[in-house]
């Protein structure tokens, strides 16, 4: 039985989980807790608050961007589908999981939630400018996406996903556990330039499978201009800078990240970034498979080593570094 066939004896709610695409979601659940995290670490006061309404903004800003983007690009996805129907999974609009008209309502539902769950953690925690940066970030994707701008479709999108995924995000959640209490040193700023070339790696990464549609669709992103060889050159060498930078990040912070967690990080980094390169070659145009297979390797270096990273604030925070000497 075909995917298609599968979903037209799907459930309603099966049907939304998979227009969700909660698989996608690490992309912004790891700058959340990166940010939050250290922002735990340094923190004295109640941190439960900040992070559980940090979650709910989170969760309603993925919504709102992955139901627009779907919005946004179903003739780019119905087209992709004619050109390939054996290899891609199936598109929420193009191939009638929902309907456009209810893929739209809920994001732009999602969006009022997320100026909802702004606003009360602006009140209840009393940070000044949280809905103005809930507001920035629907707008910058409205930009990215919609019309008139669209700059995803313009040769911006990687750059903005950088920005928005890899430095706001961080700095948002850092801000909303300590206020103005925050400080940029340089463990900080040395982890949010990791996070941010890190974004830029899997913005590139995301185009991979889409090069000859988004060619045909009129879209330009970093694959329909240099190419699929070039881009993975690209994103090798800057997910290799992110990980020599993280192994400096381990030493400067000695004091912050456990020496157990430090190995397993060094290790596992080791490990991913070598399937990642060998995979490399493989991953070509229209190969399908292999490039799912390097998306997901370097996608375990991203989220795994951020994840670790931040798990390694807690512990400090709340076990201590001592007990894993």
């Amino acid at each position: 039985m075909s995917d298609l066939e599968n979903f037209q004896n799907m459930s309603t709610y099966s049907r939304w989980i998979y227009a969700f695409k909660v698989m996608s979601w690490p992309k912004l659940i790891v700058p959340f807790l990166l940010g939050q995290s250290f922002g735990i670490y340094k923190s004295s006061g109640n941190v439960f608050l900040p992070f559980f309404l940090g979650m709910a903004f989170t969760i309603f800003l993925l919504l709102y961007i992955v139901l627009l983007n779907d919005y946004a690009d179903q003739k780019v996805d119905a087209l992709k589908r004619k050109m390939f129907p054996n290899g891609c999974s199936p598109k929420t609009i193009p191939d009638h999981i929902l309907p456009a008209r209810s893929v739209l309502f809920a994001g732009v539902l999602a969006s009022v939630l997320c100026l909802i769950s702004a606003s009360l953690s602006e009140l209840i925690l009393d940070r000044p400018y949280v809905v103005l940066f809930a507001i920035i970030c629907i707008l910058v994707f409205a930009a990215y996406s919609l019309p008139p701008i669209k700059l995803n479709y313009r040769g911006g999108g990687e750059f903005l996903e950088m920005m928005g995924v890899g430095c706001m995000l961080p700095i948002f959640h850092y801000y909303l556990q300590l206020g103005f209490e925050i400080t940029f040193d340089v463990p900080f700023l040395t982890i949010v330039v990791i996070s941010t070339i890190f974004a830029l790696a899997s913005a590139m990464a995301s185009g991979l499978s889409d090069e000859e549609s988004d060619r045909a669709g009129g879209k330009q992103t970093f694959v329909t201009e240099f190419g699929n060889k070039n881009v993975k050159m690209l994103i090798n060498s800057l997910t290799f800078i992110a990980v020599i930078l993280i192994d400096g990040y381990l030493i400067l912070v000695q004091r912050i990240v456990p020496l157990t967690l430090s190995l397993v990080l060094i290790l596992f980094l080791l490990y991913q970034i070598r399937f990642l390169f060998k995979l490399s070659p493989l991953a070509k145009t229209n190969v399908f498979d292999m490039q799912r297979n390097y998306k997901d390797y370097l996608h375990r270096i991203i989220w795994g080593s951020m994840t670790l990273v931040s798990l390694s604030f807690l512990v400090s925070k709340y076990v201590g570094s001592e007990y894993f000497l």
